[in-house]
């Protein structure tokens, strides 16, 4: 064999071991290429178990070993063992006609080449030698193809696990709650909303509203679906709704885009809030308002699970602060209730903007700050008994004048917005971003102390400190 033919089956090997991505294609190729260079008839590629046994992880060439694939498979030492790459020595392999030669070759993480041949090879020596290179780019592609493959099965796996838990919680949402694609065509919904609407989940699944409803109503919701698609912004609006019993019902109706993997519009998801008791009676109203809020805070942290639980924790402390300054149960509901939707806004940022794993450009910032602004003018729509509307407006207005949207100064800010702005920030600062780790809650506080009287309201502060040193903790995300 001249050199130029042994650079020949080097770049054979080299290119068809570099060609390959998932492990099983890689295996065929390169065992097929390697029996080919060898003129051996049947190749084995073998891993090592942690027993010290071996199985079949690749054959070709012979049915009988092909069968046994996957099975363990004791070996003499003298297969695996000493130096010689050529064993002369017919090998107790399962099923299989005997094979007086072997070609053995060595890959490492515990893997074995055999090429197998009932002849006596032709220029053995030398081939082995030639394919030692060759060997550790295989291992390499090996491994790198097995983490690629353990990374898809982990990514499936989450993938499974998250439409799981997409559809129990779709289940355990007490609010009717469907899907629509970009035409305008069902495409799920939950049982809380088959209940009320009467429609059963077979008979909605690729319909469109026209063919389900009376066309005055169809019309309605086609303009408002349209509306959502051309504007990218929520909707909200109170509307009649009658099940197929002729039950009314008087639903507040949420819509909003939802988006694919690549950032583009996927379809529309609903949910609808019977309001029919809120309208005859007060304490009704305010225990389904507590009921939508919720549900509007659970689709922040949809929109951005990297900050999941940040509505929360801001709500509690928020009460913690207020209750220590003494507030009235009637302002304490409201602090609560707007402390649970003070990001609302953030619902017309772009999904990609909020998870981005860096820090904003100056425009994206100035996109960021719009929030309050866009959360106030989505909660104008509801009838709060509470000015939840103005505290979420000013939930990031400085004393000195120098927040937003506004640029209000001192008491013009509400006191329900300045105690927000020190449970935001707090919760904010110790909490891990894509584009930063969580600060400790030691410099957390410096930096509250520090901005006290500047940014934010040094009784609020004090009293943020007063509620730390008694016990207080924020729960865990």
């Amino acid at each position: 064999m001249n050199n130029d033919h042994a650079m020949a089956i080097v770049c054979d090997l080299a290119l068809c071991i570099g060609r390959e991505v998932t492990l099983d294609a890689l295996l065929t190729k390169v065992l097929q290429r390697f029996l080919f260079h060898c003129a051996c008839p049947v190749g084995l590629v073998l891993q090592q178990l942690p027993q010290g046994e071996y199985k079949i992880i690749k054959a070709i060439g012979d049915e009988q070993l092909l069968r046994h694939q996957g099975e363990p498979l004791a070996l003499p030492h003298w297969v695996s063992d000493g130096e010689q790459c050529i064993l002369r020595a017919a090998l107790p392999l399962p099923g299989s006609r005997p094979y007086p030669f072997a070609y053995r070759l060595r890959i490492e993480g515990g893997y074995l080449m055999l090429l197998l041949s009932p002849n006596a090879e032709q220029q053995g020596e030398q081939l082995c030698h030639l394919f030692s290179p060759i060997l550790g780019n295989l291992a390499r592609a090996i491994q790198l193809c097995r983490d690629s493959e353990q990374l898809a099965l982990r990514q499936q796996a989450e993938l499974v696990d998250m439409q799981r838990f997409n559809e129990s919680l779709l289940k355990a949402i007490p609010i009717p709650v469907f899907y629509k694609d970009v035409e305008g065509r069902f495409i799920s919904c939950n049982p809380t909303f088959t209940q009320i609407t009467g429609i059963s989940k077979a008979e909605l699944l690729g319909k469109r509203v026209d063919e389900i409803l009376p066309p005055e109503m169809a019309d309605e919701y086609t303009q408002r679906d349209l509306e959502v698609l051309r504007s990218r912004q929520p909707q909200y609006f109170e509307h009649t709704l009658f099940d197929r019993s002729g039950h009314r019902y008087q639903v507040l109706n949420f819509k909003d885009l939802f988006y694919d993997h690549q950032g583009e519009v996927a379809g529309i998801i609903g949910a609808l809030v019977d309001i029919t008791h809120i309208k005859e009676s007060e304490q009704q109203q305010r225990t389904l308002l507590f009921q939508t809020i919720a549900a509007l805070s659970s689709a922040i942290a949809h929109k951005d699970p990297g900050t999941a639980g940040h509505e929360r924790r801001v709500h509690d402390l928020a009460l913690a602060i207020g209750q220590h300054l003494q507030l009235s149960q009637e302002r304490l509901d409201g602090l609560g209730l707007a402390a649970m939707v003070h990001n609302i806004g953030l619902l017309q940022i772009p999904a990609e903007i909020l998870t981005r794993p860096r820090a904003l450009r100056e425009v994206e910032f100035e996109l960021i700050k719009q929030h309050p602004q866009a959360g106030c003018e989505i909660l104008q729509q509801i009838d709060f008994p509470w000015p939840i509307t103005a505290i979420v407006q000013q939930h990031h207005e400085n004393l000195d004048g120098s927040g937003y949207p506004q640029g209000l100064q001192g008491d013009a800010i509400s006191l329900e917005a300045r105690i927000i702005r020190v449970a935001d920030s707090l919760a904010a600062m110790t909490a891990h971003r894509p584009f930063r780790r969580a600060m400790s809650l030691t410099d957390a506080f410096a930096e509250l102390t520090r901005y006290a009287g500047v940014h934010y309201d040094e009784q609020v502060v004090s009293a943020c400190f007063a509620v730390w040193q008694a016990g207080y903790r924020f729960a865990p995300l």
